[in-house]
């Protein structure tokens, strides 16, 4: 904003000094400003240079104002070519002691006497005051000079004066205390270096030749390259010393009382001298005419000029350049002119004091306007950036368009795909739910302002080997089933990727599945770090955090200067950020599951939603022991006959009969717990019934059912650590009150309506070995399919592989490993009925420690304390990179002349390559494969793949 402004003043200006310039050249020239003239990128080029030498000349005339003489300017371009030539400004002051005066001062106010007789005034006398006043004043003395000085300027012979002027003052206090310091010397000392403004002239010193090489790889823009540069540090040093002598000689000139009020200072304007520096063109027409621009009068002499001529450009003809430089010096002079009929000959105002202070203040006018010159030229492409294409762009536009350019660049069967799949058996089985990272806009752009999923680069793997996952220090649960190896890269222009991700879990009704997430610890474990099970319409949401970390060659040049010691922490730390990059989502299916924990056969519970949520419920809220709801394999028929041969409905029938037992026998035992509530509120208030009906039979009902909640609620969920056990086995001792009143109470008859509890499970030798047994053959398991022959892939060793290839073909250093991490709070959608309405909720620390508590005693039941392998589950792990820009999308485009895309597009390939495990050359198609080779021709290199 502040540069749009700045722009905004910058052209109200130009157009001002564009009417002055029209009056000065011929009538048959039309010059415009730059933006509104029609012309090529390499005019740009010559735009910038035209108006730094104009510049540089400016800036010698105006020295030549202050005593630069021809012969002086020749001395110090031979100082330039062999040392450094600074221009020193050089102010000394003293004030001394002049005499004491003593005056009389008659006090304004009078005083008066009155004197009464007998209550009446008879006479009045009237005195004054005389003040004696003592004055002292003092003499203050100051002398400047400016001073062009080689090196240090330690001998006599380094130093060319150029100027020099003294004046004095006198000074009045009250008090005999000087008011300025005897002596300062120096009050001000301010140097300047202005060898590049002499380097820049040719040898003759009457012509400056600055010129931009544009066959240099730091060229990138008119605006950013070596010599531009070279050029603002200059202007920008030039303009800070003459801000700085200049405010001190305004201060200077103050500096006896009243002089302010004696003379017109504000006469010292440079407002109406001509400023040179401008980015004007002409406009090629017919009626444009070639004719030379006027002979220059003696009065506008200027020590240097430009030479050369422009024909057939653009550009304002060299003539017509010098004749503006001649106007500068004109109207400069004429200002100096007027300001000497103004101000005294000698004194601290003088009018050389003035001259000087209009001179530097001009000088700083010239050099503030190149710098706006300069900005202006490259606004102006910023611009005509914009007229192309319609828009600011922005991260989240420069995100959607990568993901159309890699639909194009890649081969379909190596494209980047959505980030979004289906929980489910197979193709011929609906979906439990949906599992996928989420990418919501963030600031302005893009092309949806709905959450859309990730496109990652994927590699799909099925294996039969099985990878392990800790429960805790007990138990340890194995899976298998599909492996997913996904590559994502982010963007950040100017720290601001566009874009924030979430990962996303949506189950549809009367379907439940398992999402943890965790890292891939190594070949075959896998560490989880949160769970949460996913049923009924549940929608959950956990944000995402991406931090990077420094690329391979930050890393590399940051521990080159450390001792050996340091160097090795820091790389073993370096080791487990980049391990820290594998993201793992593992979703595990719950139904398939229940059927192989209950000995069912295959798509058992596909159609049994009554029976299905009754199991969920007896093993997440009820902890009941799976042997007790399973099959076993010896179940009487009707006939009482024993069922060789189970068939799958028979297997169904059997476990249906045990959950029926056991959903039975526990409302059974909260039938039998409210009445308990209910005797322990008859003891606890027995006079109720005597004082009236102030509770009836129905409050008796609600207050037992209140206290009986929570005691329900502490019964049905036991701690982690007692899984297998029921909870309502053993009830905790009742107080006495309760005790007492059981007493009194008539023993309850056995539970006839309740079935008998179905035999116990005979022990199974081969699933249920010894637990030290069972993990030992675990290990040895995940050991063997780590290093079998079926080419199972340990991820671990991806971080490293990328690392490897961002150091070697990362050329600009600007692609970051990513580390994803789930945010502190999460999001839950759950609808608590089948008709009820969706209530949304925050999940804290505390609630995600619940909810991975509830999961993990799911897996527990499923697996039978990790004796039965999770067959259906999938494995997602994600490995996440940055491409870091130090600017944003536009600024990146126009300042540093660079195609955002191609460097992307890199990065892309990069990863991909490591993903597929393939050349470059093998992933893109064959229409792009020309153009990726000359912009990124390392990718194309035999040992890429290597």
């Amino acid at each position: 904003m502040a540069q749009l402004l700045q722009m905004t003043h910058f052209e109200s200006k130009l157009n001002k000094a564009l009417e002055r310039v029209r009056v000065l050249l011929d009538a048959s020239k039309t010059p415009k400003l730059a933006a509104d003239v029609h012309h090529q990128y390499q005019d740009k080029f010559t735009l910038v240079e035209t108006f730094t030498n104009a510049a540089a000349a400016s800036q010698l005339n105006c020295l030549a104002e202050l005593g630069l003489t021809v012969e002086k300017l020749k001395q110090l371009q031979e100082w330039a070519k062999k040392s450094s030539v600074s221009l020193r400004f050089r102010a000394e002051e003293r004030c001394s002691f002049v005499r004491e005066e003593t005056r009389e001062e008659e006090d304004p106010r009078k005083r008066v006497e009155e004197v009464s007789v007998g209550g009446a005034v008879r006479a009045a006398f009237t005195s004054k005051v005389v003040n004696k006043i003592t004055e002292y004043f003092w003499k203050f003395e100051a002398k400047c000079e400016l001073v062009a000085v080689r090196g240090v300027g330690a001998e006599s012979s380094d130093r060319v004066q150029l100027l020099d002027f003294a004046g004095a003052g006198e000074l009045k206090t009250a008090a005999k205390t000087t008011p300025r310091p005897e002596v300062a010397a120096p009050k001000l000392s301010e140097e300047v270096v202005i060898t590049w403004l002499l380097r820049v002239q040719n040898d003759a010193g009457d012509t400056p030749q600055f010129k931009v090489d544009r066959s240099s790889k730091n060229c990138r823009t008119p605006r950013r390259n070596d010599e531009v540069e070279a050029a603002l540090m200059h202007f920008k040093a030039f303009a800070q010393w003459s801000s700085k002598v200049s405010s001190y000689l305004s201060a200077l000139m103050t500096t006896v009382p009243g002089v302010s009020q004696k003379f017109d200072f504000s006469a010292i304007s440079p407002e109406s001298v001509l400023q040179p520096v401008l980015p004007l063109m002409l406009e090629d027409t017919p009626e444009r005419s070639d004719a030379p621009a006027q002979t220059p009068s003696p009065a506008t002499s200027t020590l240097v000029s430009l030479a050369g001529d422009a024909a057939g450009n653009l550009l304002l003809p060299v003539a017509d350049a010098n004749l503006l430089l001649g106007e500068e010096i004109r109207t400069l002079r004429e200002k100096k002119n007027a300001l000497s009929q103004i101000f005294p000959a000698d004194g601290l105002a003088s009018a050389i004091v003035a001259s000087t202070r209009l001179t530097l203040e001009h000088c700083d006018l010239v050099c503030k306007a190149w710098a706006d010159a300069v900005a202006y030229v490259e606004d102006m492409l910023r611009k005509q950036l914009v007229a192309a294409i319609g828009k600011e762009v922005s991260p989240a536009d420069f995100a959607s368009y990568m993901t159309f350019h890699n639909r194009k660049l890649f081969k379909p069967e190596y494209g980047p795909k959505p980030f979004c799949y289906a929980v489910r058996r197979s193709e011929r089985h609906s979906p439990e739910g949906t599992v996928s990272i989420e990418e919501d806009a963030v600031g302005p752009g893009g092309d949806s302002n709905i959450s859309q999923p990730i496109v990652s680069i994927c590699a799909k793997s099925s294996t039969e080997s099985f990878m392990t996952m800790p429960l805790s220090a007990s138990t340890t649960v194995s899976f298998g089933g599909d492996r997913y190896l996904h590559a994502y890269l982010s963007h950040q222009f100017s720290s601001q990727s566009g874009s924030q991700l979430s990962l996303a879990a949506k189950a549809r009704q009367f379907s439940s599945f398992l999402v943890i997430v965790g890292r891939v610890a190594s070949a075959s474990s896998f560490e989880p770090k949160y769970a949460a099970i996913v049923q009924n319409k549940d929608e959950l949401i956990i944000p995402l955090d991406l931090s990077t970390i420094p690329t391979p060659k930050e890393f590399k040049d940051a521990i080159e200067s450390l001792s050996p010691e340091q160097q090795s922490f820091a790389k073993a730390f370096r080791a487990m950020q980049l391990e820290s990059t594998l993201f793992g989502i593992l979703v595990v299916q719950i139904k398939p599951q229940l059927e192989q924990v209950l000995n069912l056969a295959d798509d058992s519970l596909t159609k049994e939603i009554k029976l299905t949520q009754d199991l969920m419920q007896l093993f997440i809220k009820y902890q009941i022991p799976t042997d007790l709801l399973s099959f076993d394999g010896n179940v009487a028929g009707p006939d009482a006959a024993e069922i060789v041969a189970a068939s799958a409905a028979d297997r169904l029938e059997a476990v249906k009969s045990h959950v029926k037992a056991m959903t039975d026998m526990i409302e059974q035992e909260k039938k039998e717990e409210l009445e308990q509530r209910k005797k322990e509120a008859q003891y606890s208030n027995p006079f109720a019934k005597a004082e009236g009906p102030l509770m009836d039979l129905m409050s008796v009902e609600l207050q037992c059912a209140e206290m009986a909640a929570p005691m329900m609620k502490s019964a049905s969920r036991p701690a982690s650590g007692s899984r297998g056990m029921m909870a309502f086995s053993a009830a905790a001792p009742a107080p006495p009150a309760m005790c007492c009143a059981a007493a009194a109470a008539p023993p309850p008859g056995p539970p006839s309506a309740v079935p008998p509890p179905p035999p116990p499970q005979q022990p199974q030798p081969q699933l249920q070995p010894p637990q030290q047994q069972q993990q030992q053959q675990q290990e040895d398991r995940a050991t063997a399919s780590g290093q079998s022959s079926t080419g199972t892939r340990d991820y671990t060793q991806v971080p490293k592989q990328m690392d490897e290839k961002f150091e070697k073909l990362d050329t600009d250093a600007a692609l970051r490993p990513t580390i994803i991490n789930p945010s502190k709070t999460w999001t839950k959608k759950a609808q608590e009925a089948l008709l009820a309405k969706p209530k949304t909720s925050t999940l804290g620390n505390d609630e995600q420690k619940n909810e991975k508590h509830a999961a993990f005693d799911l897996l527990d039941a499923l697996t039978k304390s990790g004796a039965l392998p999770l067959t259906h589950a999938s494995l997602h792990v994600v490995v996440a990179a940055t491409h870091c820009f130090d600017k944003s999308v536009m600024e990146t485009i126009v300042q540093d002349n660079m195609n955002p895309i191609e460097k992307v597009e890199r990065s892309c390939l990069i990863m991909a390559s490591t993903v597929h495990q393939a050349p470059p050359a093998a992933l893109i198609n064959e229409a792009h494969q020309a153009r990726v080779n000359s912009t990124s021709p390392m990718l194309f290199l035999e040992d890429v793949r290597d």
